[in-house]
């Protein structure tokens, strides 16, 4: 006859705290949980810090390309025309993807010198490219900065076409009595090399204007 108490094999009562196997009882449950307010915050990643994917890079790749050869293109059909002539005509027909146009010669070395600093530019962001991506370092933040470059070169090529027509020749001299190719190589350098060509262009304007007056607010 068994009693209240009884503790033999199956018939053992478990004590109110004990806990399941592999689980610790009590307080014991509570001081195993990680403290959550104890967990440092994590660090917001800057704008443009990421790397840029694998996808992306094709895309700007083909971007670049295509824009390459798009703008070697138009700086090819809107070439002047550098004949012998004494006299050049002051208007030329351009065949430019099968459409027919009737552009003045002054118009031809604008777009001439705009083209080849924008060729200019983006040879510089291929090669700025090329150097990221052989070092795995491209970042979404130069995406930007590649796409204004052939703007900046364009820019630069143009102001530098302007400087120097209005410092090499007389004001009444006509584009049929220049040379395209000395203003496009000075383009494509300035788009090519933006910094130093703006660096060159500050020099000369600090040469040609006064410098400003230092007054107590500077």
């Amino acid at each position: 006859m068994t009693g209240d108490n009884d503790t033999s094999p199956g018939n053992e009562v478990p004590a109110p705290d004990a806990a399941p196997e592999g689980q610790p009882a009590g307080n014991d449950q509570q001081q195993a949980r990680p403290a959550r307010s104890g967990h440092a915050p994590h660090a917001a990643v800057a704008p443009g810090a990421t790397f840029v994917p694998h996808k992306a890079i094709v895309l700007l790749l083909a971007l670049v390309v295509v824009a390459s050869a798009l703008v070697l293109y138009s700086l090819w059909a809107f070439w002047p025309s550098t004949t012998e002539a004494k006299v050049q005509p002051q208007y030329e027909r351009v065949n430019y993807f099968g459409g027919k146009l009737v552009v003045s010669r002054e118009t031809l070395f604008f777009l001439a010198v705009a083209l080849g600093g924008m060729l200019g530019g983006l040879i510089h962001t291929l090669r700025s490219i090329s150097w990221y991506l052989g070092n795995r370092k491209l970042r979404w933040s130069w995406v930007p900065f590649y796409f204004l470059l052939p703007v900046i070169g364009a820019l630069a090529g143009t102001v530098f076409y302007i400087s120097l027509r209005a410092g090499l020749f007389s004001p009444t001299a006509s584009s049929s009595s220049v040379s395209p190719y000395g203003f496009t190589a000075v383009a494509l350098m300035a788009g090519l090399f933006s910094e130093q060509a703006l660096e060159k262009l500050k020099e000369l304007a600090t040469d040609l204007f006064s410098e400003r007056p230092q007054g107590d607010e500077d």
